[in-house]
């Protein structure tokens, strides 16, 4: 029915007196004219959409030296493995706060990398990088670029999860959530970013839906991921004159849900609050497959031309379709009955 309403269209439009008129300058004929200029309307729409939608061509430049933090285990050791299959020829670093020891060589913050090649069969080879700290920073940066010449491409992954109540949020608390997920960003574009002088430069930052909305007990981490998200929309204006791609990544719920997070003291005193956390490692646990988020941070470093942004799972598209078609106060009731927050706990409408 769609296409029979879209198809009539198209064809009132060939057969308008103006675009007829267009035909007859051409000097084709009536039926010849309509059927070119019909194709034309058909093609024209579908060869654009192929270029804002379809997948880009792949970079010719190689990447040199690729650093994944927050990488000892979960969705970042899945990306260090990937991406290491994905570009034989580079080399992928990985980082921990506390490093790993590979044959024996503890790898601290002072020392030389490690490269694949010294690794054993199924090893990562991980540097101790803090992104909370300034000095940890300089310092792993700083033996990446003395080792190799180059950092070609960044992966801001590190992250934390802090549950707390909005209006009972602790200085601490504020600043470890921030200090990790936000400024442990910016860290780490201020000391990578001088280090890309070759030719694939990448910057790709896993961000989180939740910085689109705002979590009920969970407004530290949405204001951190929110902050993230704005930094990087900045950053990619910026940086674009130096020819690096800057790149979001928006994952909804992923399996099997952030088991390493964390309550603020006396969080569990409140009975919605509690109820709210259930929900959500629930949902986690049923969400998209984390390797969908590594596919796509693949391609995108793969990419000769990576998207700003890039939403991963279905809930992820459904929170970018209602910021988009509803009002805040509409959002809010979506978001308080689904998490069964008071007064809309017993609403009979849940998102």
């Amino acid at each position: 029915m769609v296409v029979h309403h879209v198809t009539g269209a198209l064809w009132g439009i060939v057969k308008s007196s103006k675009v007829q008129a267009v035909i007859a300058a051409t000097g084709m004929s009536a039926g010849t004219g309509s059927v070119f200029m019909a194709s034309l309307m058909v093609v024209v729409p579908a060869l654009l959409a192929l270029a804002a939608f379809g997948p880009a061509p792949k970079s010719k430049d190689t990447p040199k030296v690729i650093l994944v933090t927050g990488a000892s285990s979960g969705l970042g050791k899945l990306m260090l493995d990937e991406l290491r299959k994905a570009f034989p020829a580079a080399i992928v670093y990985g980082t921990s706060r506390s490093g790993w020891s590979a044959k024996g060589a503890k790898v601290t913050k002072g020392d030389s990398p490690l490269g694949v090649e010294d690794a054993g069969a199924g090893e990562q080879p991980l540097l101790a990088l803090d992104v909370t700290n300034e000095d940890s920073v300089a310092q792993c940066i700083g033996a990446i670029e003395a080792r190799h010449g180059e950092l070609s491409v960044l992966i801001n992954n590190a992250g934390t999860v802090l549950q707390t109540w909005a209006k009972a949020t602790t200085h601490a608390d504020a600043e470890a959530q921030m200090g990790t997920n936000f400024f442990g960003v910016v860290r780490m574009v201020r000391h990578c970013v001088p280090a890309m002088t070759g030719t694939c430069k990448r910057i790709v930052t896993v961000g989180s839906i939740g910085g689109r909305i705002g979590l009920p007990y969970n407004s530290m981490y949405s204001a951190s991921k929110s902050a993230t998200m704005l930094y990087t929309d900045a950053l990619r204006m910026e940086l674009a004159q130096d020819g690096v791609a800057v790149s979001l990544v928006e994952p909804g719920d992923l399996k099997p849900g952030m088991l390493n997070a964390a309550k603020a003291d006396g969080f569990d005193s409140n009975a919605y609050a509690t109820g709210a956390f259930d929900i959500m490692r629930k949902e986690e646990a049923e969400g998209t497959d984390p390797r969908v988020v590594v596919k796509t941070v693949v391609g995108c470093v793969r990419s000769s031309r990576p998207k700003g942004r890039y939403l991963v799972g279905p809930d992820a598209w459904l929170v970018e379709v209602l910021t988009r078609l509803c009002s805040y106060p509409l959002r809010e009731y979506f978001l308080a009955s689904h998490y069964r927050i008071p007064p809309r706990h017993n609403a009979w409408i849940r998102v």
